[in-house]
């Protein structure tokens, strides 16, 4: 090739070797980054959110003072007590992580049918944006949206059961 276009055969600067493997990893690590950053923005929103059911089953727990003092005058345990404040927590948690669910698939079925590159270019089917909800991903979600749902309902269910019966039956 180097005696066809005459040019120095040694010289590594004649021809330019383009490998698409370097732009392949490169892109590789964009994905693992963006895939890091989506999860933290996914963990803390899920996080703010715990806070913000903590302080709805909070103000359930003043509001319901009275009904916890009678509970615990016919004899309720703490844990009876523990328990039903964190059921219901975690059904909150749940029917909502349930919701938020629905909503991500909507958005990603919707998202997905819209024709952006093959609208302008024949035969560019593969050039759109397609979202899939990968299974694993799902997983994740409902592990953490538990486990935040547990904490968050745990320091209310726990304050619950530790009102004193007389005090409570008192409150107005």
């Amino acid at each position: 090739m180097s005696s066809h276009h005459k040019f120095n055969s040694s010289d590594r600067r004649a021809l330019l070797v383009f490998n698409l493997m370097e732009q392949v990893h490169q892109f590789e690590l964009i994905t693992i980054g963006l895939k890091i950053l989506l999860g933290f923005i996914g963990t803390l929103t899920l996080g703010i959110g715990g806070v913000g059911l903590m302080n709805i089953m909070l103000v359930s727990v003043a509001q319901r003072t009275r009904e916890i003092g009678v509970e615990k005058a016919l004899g309720a345990a703490k844990g009876h007590i523990i328990l039903q404040f964190l059921a219901e927590a975690l059904t909150i948690t749940f029917m909502r992580g349930a919701l938020g669910v629905l909503l991500a698939y909507t958005v990603s079925l919707t998202i997905g049918r819209l024709t952006l590159y093959s609208a302008i270019a024949k035969h560019a089917e593969a050039g759109d944006v397609r979202l899939m909800i990968h299974p694993g991903t799902l997983l994740v979600a409902t592990i953490i949206l538990g486990v935040v749902g547990l904490i968050s309902g745990m320091v209310p269910a726990i304050r619950a059961s530790r009102l004193d019966p007389i005090e409570a039956l008192r409150y107005e």
